[in-house]
């Protein structure tokens, strides 16, 4: 029987023939399984590699009336973990561990007419070679995506490999490796080092798909990329730059930040500082609401995050009122027929204040200025005059008072 042997690697195809209808009878050429010195009927095949996707075939070529009606098997020693022969000679699958070296016999039958072959064979005429497969540690690239970009500012990020020593990539050592583009485009603006570094500033909008390879001596990796680039995230604070009492206690406050850029989805959070007690930020709309607590000035930042991690921000003074209150206390008395002039004064709120007669009225002759609380005229009538008086500043906060204006004669 003459055989022959294939090894196909990631996709490589090689060969070797073999004649003889015994073990003793097996040659090798210059195929990827050649004697292994000082021991000439060892075989030694191409070397496997830990996680990555190794096939070696075994067909016959001519020897025995059968041919090519044959089968295989491993009658003694084993295959490398993870990989395994079916009855048609193809050894496949991945390995699981190394390093070592794997050392079996393969041997092939006839298949008979008695086992389903063709009439022609009656006999079984056998062929045997000791065969070995060295698995050594494969590579393994460790990230599995990129950090996305943004148009006109500096990009890098730095992509690494392992040793891989188990099909748990994680278990081997960092190793430097070279790297390579070997299909698609980075973005425009961008470069791949050999040490495997992205890096540049990216000057067009979009995603862009590569493959890079990694490669250290035989061992190597590919991986597949999505570089996205996306204009840059803005924040804009609904404050302005002047510090004005903007707040009050009390009073309910909603106001929300924007963003735009980046990929168009943001949550937010505080970045620094402190909103006032009563305040929450949501996280989803980056509004501020609630109805302050307390009064003071409150400098803060918020942060918006994009769904691809791009960050931005952006800072807020809010300074808190106190409540609105009329201050004064009582009105000072007016004497008939002489001009009466007094103003109204208020603690806390936000400018501007209006003014108003809620409940009484004023003497004849004297009026309130809804602009200014002055109270004002010539009272024409004599007597005692109770009026309660209201104040409401620019947030809607109200304040009332009773007071009384004696006119005397």
């Amino acid at each position: 029987m003459r055989l022959k042997l294939a090894l196909i690697v990631v996709g490589v195809f090689a060969a070797i023939a073999v004649t003889g209808a015994s073990a003793a009878d097996f040659e090798s050429d210059s195929g990827p399984c050649t004697e292994t010195p000082g021991n000439g009927a060892l075989l030694r095949c191409t070397t496997a590699y830990v996680g990555a996707e190794y096939e070696l075939e075994i067909e016959t070529e001519d020897g025995s009336g059968c041919t090519p009606y044959v089968w295989f098997e491993i009658k003694n020693g084993s295959l490398p973990a993870g990989l395994a022969m079916n009855r048609d000679g193809v050894i496949s699958g991945v390995p699981t561990g190394g390093p070592g070296l794997a050392r079996f016999w393969v041997w092939t039958h006839d298949l008979t007419a008695a086992q389903g072959g063709p009439s022609w064979c009656a006999f079984d005429d056998q062929s045997e070679r000791e065969f070995s497969i060295p698995v050594d540690p494969g590579l393994a690239i460790v990230n599995e995506s990129v950090k996305p970009a943004t148009l006109g500012q500096p990009y890098t990020e730095t992509l690494a490999t392992k040793q891989v020593l188990t099909v748990n990539r994680e278990t081997g050592p960092d190793v430097q490796a070279s790297w390579s583009l070997q299909s698609g485009a980075l973005p425009p603006g961008v470069t791949l080092s050999t040490s495997g570094v992205l890096s540049g500033t990216p000057t067009s909008e979009g995603s862009f798909q590569f493959v890079v390879k990694a490669q250290k001596g035989s061992p190597s990796d590919t991986e597949t990329y999505t570089l996205t680039v996306r204009q840059p995230l803005v924040v804009k604070s609904p404050f302005g730059p002047v510090r004005p009492p903007s707040s009050e206690v009390g009073i309910r406050l909603a106001k929300t930040f924007t963003a735009t850029g980046g990929s168009g989805s943001y949550t937010w959070a505080l970045a620094s500082g402190a909103l006032p007690p009563g305040v929450a930020l949501d996280a989803t709309r980056g509004s501020i609401t609630g109805a302050p607590q307390t009064a003071g000035s409150f400098t803060f930042a918020l942060r918006a995050t994009d769904s691809e991690g791009r960050v931005a921000n952006a800072g807020a003074a809010l300074t808190v009122a106190p409540r609105l209150a009329i201050k004064t206390p009582r009105l000072k008395s007016a004497r008939l027929a002489t001009t009466y002039q007094t103003t109204l004064a208020t603690v806390g709120g936000v400018q501007p204040v209006t003014w108003s007669v809620v409940r009484g009225t004023l003497p004849p002759g004297i009026k309130l200025s809804p602009t200014t609380g002055t109270i004002s005229g010539t009272p024409s009538q004599s007597g005692t005059f109770r009026v309660t008086l209201g104040a409401r500043d620019a947030l809607g906060a109200k304040s009332q008072r009773t007071l009384v204006l004696l006119v005397t004669t």
